[in-house]
């Protein structure tokens, strides 16, 4: 069988919970208590980011090094 390629923006809810009721079921109270606000509304970029940072922190992406533009009057001014 083909193992999930997972990707962190693909991440459904379905996609968690099915992953952890076959890998991790002791942890369904964990996931619940993180996928919803104090108000009781289901936060899913809340519950995808807690999620992977668990079980899969190398899939979370991270910020690229800005670059900065190069001004060109100087750059040819030494050339």
């Amino acid at each position: 069988m083909e193992e999930k390629v997972w990707e962190f923006k693909k991440i459904k809810l379905a996609d968690m919970i099915e992953y952890i009721e076959a890998n991790a079921p002791a942890d369904k109270a964990w996931f619940k208590s993180v996928a919803f606000d104090e108000n009781g509304k289901y936060q899913h970029l809340i519950a995808v980011r807690a999620f992977c940072a668990k079980y899969m922190p190398e899939i979370i992406p991270v910020a690229k090094v800005k670059v900065v533009p190069v001004d060109a009057k100087k750059k040819l001014a030494d050339w």
